[in-house]
């Protein structure tokens, strides 16, 4: 059996910056602050570590209860933001429906999610593209600040979803960040690197993912796998 996660933004879907946008409403909403992400590096990071950094640079308590309210907030708002996207349409990313029907027909493969999404936010983005039903289990931003630290939760969740428990040889990690394929090879999983998120094929490819692809089309099973 080979365990693939996924990540979502970037790698899956495209949210059309839903997640910025809406999560910018909350901070205004809740602490009367504006922009609060525009400092804020986002791009592979959890929500957990996203929200911590904004809540203390906004000079506000670094607590789980504040970073809770803030998550609640934010559900309520990433609805809002995929539902008007304005100037910024979102969309399945290329390649990535093929490639989920072609590994929902292996029997030798489970399809689970790793991703800086608070998972109730992973929900809603997903459902809002048909995706969400695709996945039975994953590791979520709620899970730990840290993105290595999902691998070994994500695991957890494919054991707990009936599952074998899988070794670090067999888990691919496939996403669009340097802490996409940094998370893998921490826990000396295979990582899979796409360009169409914000970085570049290059920069990818300088992270020694096992495979650095332009758009998940060009993704085979025989080299997924392999």
């Amino acid at each position: 059996m080979t365990l693939v996660l996924f990540d979502i933004d970037g790698t899956l879907i495209s949210s059309g910056r839903a997640g910025v946008r809406g999560m910018n409403r909350s901070f205004e909403r809740l602490f009367g602050v504006s922009g609060a992400l525009d400092a804020v590096p986002v791009a592979g990071r959890t929500d957990r570590a996203i929200v911590t950094e904004a809540l203390a640079r906004a000079g506000q308590p670094v607590e789980d209860a504040a970073v809770l309210r803030l998550r609640d907030a934010y559900c309520e708002d990433l609805r809002e933001a995929l539902a008007d996207p304005g100037a910024h349409p979102g969309g399945i990313l290329p390649g990535v429906v093929p490639l989920l029907d072609a590994l929902a027909a292996r029997g030798d493969v489970a399809v689970g999610l790793l991703t800086g999404n608070f998972a109730r936010g992973a929900a809603i983005k997903l459902g809002h593209f048909g995706l969400w039903r695709r996945f039975a289990f994953g590791a979520f931003g709620d899970d730990h600040a840290d993105r290595r630290a999902l691998v070994p939760v994500a695991v957890e969740a494919a054991t707990a979803a009936g599952h074998p428990r899988f070794n670090a040889a067999d888990i691919i990690v496939i996403g669009d960040t340097p802490l996409d394929v940094d998370c893998a090879h921490a826990h000396g999983a295979r990582a899979v690197a796409v360009a169409t998120g914000i970085f570049s094929f290059e920069a990818l490819a300088a992270t020694e993912p096992a495979h650095a692809v332009h758009t998940l089309e060009s993704l085979t099973l025989e080299a997924l796998l392999g």
